[in-house]
């Protein structure tokens, strides 16, 4: 046998064994309970009057686990410990309004994607801004605020950006913050969140849609370790009967969004 056929035949045995060990869907369901890790940003994840995880992203999780049979259990972190959390077992699953990238797809496993999201910016109401993306120049007198962590800041340092241009922030409610004081002269976010935040500050804050060649276009999507394909499988399999769905449609417009905010296909 030539070396090129027992090297095929090592990579399938070996591809065999991990296929067969993974037992990630068997494991969810002998305990019944689907961990699900979140990080607050309206309107992907919140907490309900009742101080329970809601938004788009936790929403989507709880259907899938419904689907599954499985109950839920809620695990909050900052967005950047999201996937570091997830690859240490702290929980199965990311709700969080995650953007598919490359960066984060050799971490981990991606589903489906749940939604499409257009940038945005934060300013204070009376503060003009330029709406083109590739246009804005962050600098020491008109910092950027971005999350840490986020595919906004992830863009911006790949600009030759001065290191006082930009403002990192643990979570969106920071990000408000440092607009409100005048820390930052705007904040780069899904325009969803900025949205919401603006409608929140009684008129002391503006959202506008990013513009212009260079403004790139995500898709969120839930996450899994990349070892666990046995249960991404089922949580695919999960989504495909409830995205687009009326309950779907019915549950975003509680969030402000609606069809035009389906994820388009891959």
């Amino acid at each position: 046998m030539g070396s090129s056929i027992l090297l095929a035949v090592g990579a399938a045995l070996s591809w065999w064994r991990h296929v067969d060990q993974d037992n990630s869907l068997a494991r969810v369901q002998a305990s019944g309970v689907l961990r699900v890790g979140y990080a607050l940003e309206a309107p992907y994840a919140v907490l309900d009057p009742l101080g329970q995880p809601s938004g788009e992203s936790p929403e989507v999780a709880r259907a899938v686990a419904e689907r599954l049979g499985l109950r839920t259990t809620w695990i909050l972190t900052s967005f950047d410990h999201l996937i570091p959390d997830l690859l240490a077992d702290r929980f199965d699953l990311i709700a969080a309004g995650m953007f598919i990238t490359p960066e984060r797809a050799r971490q981990v496993r991606f589903t489906r994607p749940t939604l499409r999201v257009r940038p945005g910016w934060l300013t204070q109401a009376n503060r003009p801004l330029t709406l083109d993306y590739s246009a804005v120049q962050p600098s020491s007198s008109f910092r950027i605020a971005v999350l840490q962590g986020s595919a906004e800041e992830a863009q911006f340092r790949g600009r030759p950006v001065p290191a006082d241009g930009l403002l990192s922030v643990a979570d969106a409610r920071s990000g408000q913050t440092a607009v409100l004081l005048g820390q930052a002269g705007a904040l780069a976010l899904s325009l969803p969140t900025v949205q919401a935040m603006a409608l929140a500050s009684e008129g002391r804050l503006a959202a506008r849609p990013a513009m212009g060649p260079g403004t790139p276009t995500q898709q969120v999507a839930l996450a899994l370790r990349e070892s666990d394909s046995r249960l991404a499988d089922a949580v695919d399999q999960a989504l495909a009967g409830y995205l687009g769905s009326p309950a779907h449609l019915a549950m975003l417009a509680r969030f402000g969004l609606g069809p035009e905010d389906l994820p388009t296909a891959p």
